[in-house]
């Protein structure tokens, strides 16, 4: 005999809503990487095919982690990246990713930190992630500097210096999915105008347990 399942409509407006989110926060980065990618070695063939090539090739390998992503979305896992490189080891592939095709220069700067909880090291990635590509985006800055430090909680940091975000006007997908990411982990989140005019991203995560 078939059994019929009926998922509440609230259980399913959620899963619908974590789905979407995680596709603007893996996909949309990844995806937005290798257009940039593409558009340097475009412009790179005619003069210097060979490093037109090289570019390429890591394209390549980037539309293979993209295929994963899909996968782990579809298997509901937590990034590929994350289980083969580890929270740090993650960070700095996404920020070389960006920066291989981007003039910004991003800095990673990472402290002592303790074995973190699976949850944690999922919002402070997708956090980053999201904040560097608003800094990409739309920031117009020369330098980052993203921070990863354990003071009781993972405080994550991403320091731009470029024209500045001013919250009350910017209120997108992209923001709400960093606050979103740290409420769930029983974290908060906040952006601001920095001291010297660029903007500022902080979230504190709390570790409890381990992974």
């Amino acid at each position: 005999m078939r059994r019929e399942f009926i998922v509440p409509a609230d259980a399913a407006d959620e899963a619908r809503r974590r789905l979407l989110r995680d596709l603007h926060d893996g996909l949309g980065p990844s995806l937005a990487a290798i257009a940039l990618g593409l558009r340097a070695a475009r412009q790179l063939v005619a003069h210097d095919p060979a490093s037109a090539g090289l570019l390429l090739a890591r394209l390549e390998e980037e539309a293979h982690t993209a295929v994963d992503e899909i996968r782990r979305l579809a298997s509901g896992s937590y990034p590929a990246v994350l289980a083969r490189l580890g929270l740090v080891g993650a960070v700095r592939a996404h920020v070389a990713s960006l920066t291989d095709r981007h003039p910004v220069r991003v800095d990673v700067r990472c402290g002592d930190l303790p074995e973190l909880p699976v949850s944690v090291q999922v919002a402070a990635y997708r956090i980053i992630c999201e904040a560097l590509t608003n800094v990409v985006r739309h920031a117009g800055a020369r330098c980052c500097l993203v921070g990863l430090r354990f003071d009781g909680c993972l405080r994550v940091e991403v320091v731009d210096d470029g024209v500045g975000a001013v919250p009350e006007q910017g209120d997108g997908v992209g923001l709400n999915s960093m606050r979103e990411r740290a409420n769930e982990v029983g974290g908060t989140w906040r952006m601001e105008l920095s001291a010297e005019g660029g903007t500022v991203v902080v979230a504190d995560l709390p570790v409890v347990g381990g992974v």
